[in-house]
């Protein structure tokens, strides 16, 4: 009895442990991500390095919309798809790489990743508009707020259903 209690209790701790290395994996890779993000824009929009796309405050006609400034419509766009695969890369790479193999093909966890960030992007529009329209508050104290609750989205999503643990009696 004492030693399927200790085993239990291995299991348990242990299980915790991952958990938690988890946790951090996934708040490293997303800094690494909101870095990147930063350098990318930073590349794009603010260095001489991309020479050929418009300049600043180029006015800009796309389909129906007008754009005051193309260059940084262009290099926010950017920055997005290259933090977006990035972001899914480390994630799928490190964070989650115990779990990668339940059988679950490469191109359905990107596009399960995608919908969430899509989701993401909304939560934090919605908490963001809401927080200082609503309830006068500064927009750079609303974005903290909404980033948190995305990261708390994005976790539960991430670790439950993209990169969810396979059942410890299902067979292997």
């Amino acid at each position: 009895m004492k030693q399927e209690q200790l085993r239990l209790l291995e299991q348990a701790l242990r299980h915790q442990q991952s958990s938690h290395s988890a946790l951090i994996r996934f708040a490293s890779v997303s800094g690494a991500a909101y870095l990147l993000y930063q350098a990318v824009l930073f590349l794009t929009y603010d260095s001489a390095l991309l020479w050929f796309l418009p300049a600043k405050d180029t006015r800009g006609d796309i389909i129906f919309l007008k754009h005051p400034d193309v260059r940084l419509l262009i290099a926010t766009l950017v920055a997005s798809a290259l933090t977006l695969v990035g972001q899914f890369a480390g994630h799928d790479l490190w964070t989650f790489r115990d779990r990668a193999s339940l059988g679950k093909p490469l191109w359905m966890r990107f596009g399960q990743f995608v919908a969430t960030i899509l989701v993401g992007a909304g939560i934090v529009a919605v908490t963001v508009n809401v927080l200082t329209v609503r309830f006068d508050m500064y927009h750079f104290v609303a974005l903290p707020i909404g980033v948190a609750l995305v990261g708390g989205w994005n976790w539960l999503l991430y670790s439950l259903f993209i990169w969810r643990r396979p059942k410890e009696n299902a067979p292997s």
